[in-house]
């Protein structure tokens, strides 16, 4: 169970959309949940689903299209704002409270949670993350994997764990593959980065090519890892995982729009951005850095940065 202390001193902190309401009973008030046998959707229903309703939908509810981030769906019910929410790893924060831009956007265009909303909100996090066993959630940070082998990437979060630790001595690297114009490709709604750098709309940060530097930072944080990379599944045995960049997830939200099945502005994932490809550029960042992560020595130890 994550630590909850943060959120006594944080909770006038966290924001909200408009304004307050009285927080909903949960039967417990500490704790991971509801004190009760609720599943976790249950308790997202009773607690954390009339707080959003009241502080959020008004703003955060609607096609993709919007200048907002739509991460509550596209209508006003419960299964909109649950789905919406549990499918955002930004948002969510890989069910860790402490990442979770729900509670850590802080104030915007409306006042903070109170501090009974946010614990509410927190208590049902961790329980999605308990009731989740396979998800990595934050990870140990070891790199050490499971089983027998001392190798990170004998698991999935292992190798991505030793991938981030590359990344970050991989500056370099990353500046003359111009990985980082990935941000800038173009949309029928704008610039990647104009919905992917505030917030880092659906667990993908892409920033202005005038805040890159931070944009690497946020690829070594566990919640925006996999907007970029995912770990693969080697053909070895016993198995092992090896970071690809996640070029089939990206190429497929240019075209759910055409394809019928989401509202992501369409777009040209094999587009020229000032004389760069992004997608290879990404892919030459890629190999840099995965010559690092074979390297004995060339790079810290594996481990996702905290949530900044």
């Amino acid at each position: 169970m994550r630590n909850q202390t943060l959120f006594a001193s944080l909770a006038l902190m966290l924001g909200a959309c408009v304004g307050g309401i009285d927080m909903p009973g949960n039967g417990s008030g500490s704790g991971s949940g509801s004190g009760s046998d609720q599943t976790p959707r249950q308790q997202f229903d009773a607690t954390v689903a009339p707080l959003v309703s009241a502080k959020c939908a008004g703003c955060h509810v609607g096609p993709e299209t919007s200048p907002t981030n739509m991460f509550l769906g596209q209508s006003q019910t419960n299964d909109s704002y649950y789905n919406g929410i549990v499918n955002d790893r930004a948002i969510n924060g890989a069910f860790n409270p402490g990442a979770a831009s729900l509670l850590t956007k802080g104030m915007h265009e409306g006042p903070a949670w109170s501090g009974l909303e946010a614990q509410a909100i927190s208590n049902w996090l961790e329980a999605e993350a308990a009731a989740r066993p396979d998800d990595p959630g934050t990870g140990s940070g070891s790199g050490s994997g499971s089983g027998s082998g001392t190798s990170p990437n004998t698991t999935a979060v292992g190798a991505e764990q030793q991938f981030a630790a590359c990344m970050s001595v991989s500056q370099d690297e990353y500046t003359s593959t111009q990985a980082y114009m990935i941000a800038n490709m173009n949309t029928e709604n704008g610039r990647c980065y104009s919905c992917h750098e505030p917030g880092g709309a659906g667990g993908a940060f892409w920033g202005r090519t005038n805040n890159y530097l931070t944009m690497l930072q946020k690829w070594q944080e566990q919640v925006f890892f996999t907007g970029g990379f995912a770990a693969q599944a080697q053909a070895t045995t016993p198995v092992t995982y090896q970071i690809a960049v996640a070029s089939s997830k990206i190429c497929a939200k240019g075209q759910e729009k055409n394809n019928g099945n989401g509202t992501h502005p369409a777009f040209d994932c094999n587009q020229t951005v000032g004389g760069v490809r992004p997608l290879q550029a990404l892919e030459q960042f890629r190999i840099a850095v995965q010559a690092k992560a074979d390297t004995p020595g060339a790079c810290p130890a594996p481990a996702f940065l905290p949530p900044q």
